[in-house]
């Protein structure tokens, strides 16, 4: 389902309502989802920045809205401020497209891990719209990606040990920043990524016209700038070879 759906909901909402009449310049600033796929367990927040408090309001749905009743600061979780962006509430994808998404990726990497859970941040950074992903794999291994919006395409992607993100009694994963969902196990995750990687930083260097690394082939334009030609399993493609798998 796109996150249109839950921020619509959200707006529609007594809670939201009462809201925007205490702070009319609030805005949309991001939308946090969890996906259990062992479990089938989800969840959605749906978060608004207040320039009044410097703080973002959340409202978690489900079968009803309900604000969170504690405010997050609008800080990373090494402390700095930052004041983040408007989110368009129009989304090209939907959060369940992108389990397909990553296992096909990882399927080019030569990665064979089953996904159990996935944490995902829909936000804007480096302006554009990005789904920033923490998925969760068997034998306690994390997945960390971001995936642009408007195209689908994975900007970034890597494994990591669990112990390499997470702490315990209150902790969260390192590349992410400032949200208050429980998780279990002792385990808090937050909401604004630290870093988040661009189109560009992820490439590997030209330094011809043409060039081949790994599956992808890479072309520099007249303007000197570099194409992805993409010689790479897609999803549709992943489901399919997934399908005859089974058969």
């Amino acid at each position: 389902m796109k996150a249109t759906h839950y921020i619509k909901k959200v707006k529609e909402s007594e809670p939201f309502k009462e809201f925007m009449k205490e702070d009319p310049k609030a805005y949309l600033c991001s939308v946090f989802f969890v996906r259990d796929f062992n479990e089938n367990h989800n969840e959605t927040q749906v978060d608004f920045y207040s320039p009044a408090k410097k703080a973002m309001i959340s409202f978690k749905v489900d079968k009803k809205v309900e604000r969170i009743p504690i405010n997050k600061k609008a800080e990373t979780i090494t402390h700095k401020k930052f004041i983040p962006k408007t989110l368009n509430e129009n989304t090209k994808m939907d959060v369940d497209e992108l389990k397909g998404i990553l296992l096909a990726e990882m399927h080019n990497r030569g990665m064979t891990y089953e996904i159990d859970k996935i944490l995902v941040f829909l936000n804007i950074a480096d302006d554009e719209t990005v789904w920033n992903c923490t998925a969760f794999l068997k034998g306690l291994g994390l997945l960390q990606s971001h995936v642009e919006d408007e195209s689908g395409t994975v900007l970034f992607m890597e494994k990591k040990s669990l112990f390499d993100l997470v702490r315990f009694t209150g902790g969260a994963p390192n590349s992410l920043g400032n949200a208050p969902a429980k998780l279990g196990n002792n385990v808090n995750i937050v909401s604004e990524p630290e870093i988040m990687v661009s189109k560009t930083e992820n490439k590997p260097e030209v330094n011809s016209d043409k060039k081949t690394n790994g599956n992808f082939e890479l072309n520099k334009n007249r303007s000197g700038e570099v194409n992805l030609k993409k010689n790479r399993l897609s999803v549709v493609d992943y489901k399919k070879k997934e399908s005859k798998s089974k058969q």
